[in-house]
Parts: C-alpha cells; sequence; structure tokens
C-alpha cells in the first residue's frame, strides 16, 4: 500500500445536523482529498458523539494503536478541532507522531508536516512542548512570571472569557463575537465591515486580532508562556489573521 493513511472523522452530538460537518460529509471531502494526494486510504476512525475536549474516545485510541504499530504513514482530518480542542493533548499528541515519524494533515487549514508552513507550526507546537518539558530552575522562574502575567490577565480578562476562581473560562456567548471576527479577517472581509456589523470600534478590533491569550499564548517581559485556560481560536487562524502574528509565531520558534 502506497503512502497509507488514516482517516479521522468526529462529531459532537450538537454537531450532527451542521452542513459539512456531518460523518458522511467529512468522509467524502477527506476520501475525495486523499485521492487527489495519491494517500492509499488505510482505513476510517470515526467518533461519532464526541466532544473534542476530552480523548477518551473509542476511534481516537485506536488510531494512536495502531500509529504506535506503524500500520500508516499519514494522519488525515478535516480541521483540527475535529481531531482537539485541548492546546495541552494537541501538543502532546502531534509531539508523538513527530517522533513515530507520522504526517499529520489537515484538509481545510494550512497543516501538513510534510510542508514548510506545516513545520512552521509544528516548531510552535515544539516550543510549548519544551516549555513543558523545561529544566526545574528554569520552571521555576518561567511559574512565578506566569503568575504575575495571569494576575493580569484575571484583573482584565480578554473579551470572550470570565475569570472562574483563579482562572480564565470561554464565556461562550461573547466568544462568539472573537471568532465571528478572526473567520471575517481569514476570510479576507474588509475590516470596515467586520465592525460596522459587529459593532466594534476600530481599535477594538486590531487589538483583538492581536491578542495571543486567544490561541492560549501568554506574554510578559519578553517571555512567552502556554495557558492554563482554553484557547478561543486555533493558532492557523491566528497565524492567517496578520503579517504580524505570523512573525510573532515565527519568532517564537526562532526562524
Amino acid at each position: 500500500m502506497k503512502n497509507p493513511t488514516a482517516i479521522y472523522i468526529r462529531v459532537s452530538t450538537e454537531e450532527q445536523a451542521k452542513e459539512g460537518i456531518s460523518i458522511p460529509a467529512q468522509k467524502d471531502r477527506l476520501a475525495a482529498f486523499c485521492k487527489a494526494k495519491d494517500f492509499d486510504i488505510f482505513d476510517f476512525y470515526i467518533d461519532e458523539g464526541f466532544s473534542a475536549g476530552s480523548l477518551k474516545r473509542p476511534q481516537l485510541k485506536r488510531l494512536l494503536d495502531d500509529a504506535r504499530t506503524k500500520k500508516f504513514s499519514n494522519i488525515v482530518v478535516y480541521k483540527i478541532d475535529r481531531f482537539s480542542r485541548n492546546l495541552k493533548d494537541l501538543i502532546t499528541l502531534l509531539d508523538e507522531f513527530k517522533g513515530l515519524k507520522v504526517n499529520f494533515i489537515s484538509a481545510s487549514e494550512p497543516i501538513d508536516t510534510t510542508s514548510a508552513i506545516g513545520n512552521a507550526f509544528m516548531q510552535i507546537i515544539g516550543v510549548f512542548a519544551e516549555l513543558e518539558r523545561g529544566m526545574v530552575a528554569e520552571r521555576v522562574k518561567l511559574a512565578f512570571d506566569k503568575k504575575l502575567s495571569m494576575k493580569e490577565y484575571l484583573s482584565r480578562p480578554p473579551l470572550g472569557y470570565r475569570v472562574e476562581g483563579k482562572t480564565l473560562v470561554i464565556d461562550e456567548e461573547k466568544a462568539k463575537l472573537i471568532r465571528e471576527i478572526f473567520a471575517d479577517r481569514v476570510s479576507g472581509v474588509n475590516f470596515r465591515e467586520t465592525c460596522s456589523r459587529l459593532g466594534i470600534p476600530q481599535s477594538s478590533y486590531y487589538y483583538i486580532i492581536g491578542n495571543s491569550a486567544y490561541v492560549g499564548i501568554l506574554r510578559y517581559k519578553n517571555r512567552i508562556f502556554k495557558a492554563d485556560f482554553e484557547p478561543i481560536i486555533d493558532l492557523v487562524a491566528f497565524y492567517k489573521a496578520s503579517r504580524r502574528n505570523a512573525r510573532f509565531l515565527e519568532a517564537i520558534t526562532g526562524e
């Protein structure tokens, strides 16, 4: 079998009726994608009615078991949020796939670990992995600075979050606005049109677009930290939203 490829599909109970996200829709699109790439489909791994916030999914477990026994060379998903919406879990899994020499590809986003942009994405993931594996003395310093950073975020939580205890949680109603702003930006909608439609000032628009907290990255005194709270936006959308964001993400990889 040439380029044996695993296709992973997930849909939550709430999402099943959404156009383009249903299991048949994902299956058809991913099969066509593999055909265009000249990938041979090894198997479909389909988790129906499961959230991406947890790794406790039977077909995901089967996928990981098969990856560890070298049954395929590629994993293809429709979008990265079909695979995981938890940044920490995503970092762990992509780091493992890299070690197994299994390529991870999103069919509708520029996440392809066989490409230059995909490698840049993996380097960003690698930065977070290194923060997790850092030396004890450095971790103490990072923890102190991160605490000061979180204090600032807790005193003024970004739009789309609310304070709960000593962390931030997503305020789903307000987070819809943030996701819509980024979706417009990535789709090329003029910022004036977005601001007018959503009723936000231009200054707020640009502040939101450039705020790395939305992808779970905290900044404090020229340091970066992986936030403990859930990101609202994925790294790809943030990267594509502006050249400044792209330069920032590229800079933290050392590229």
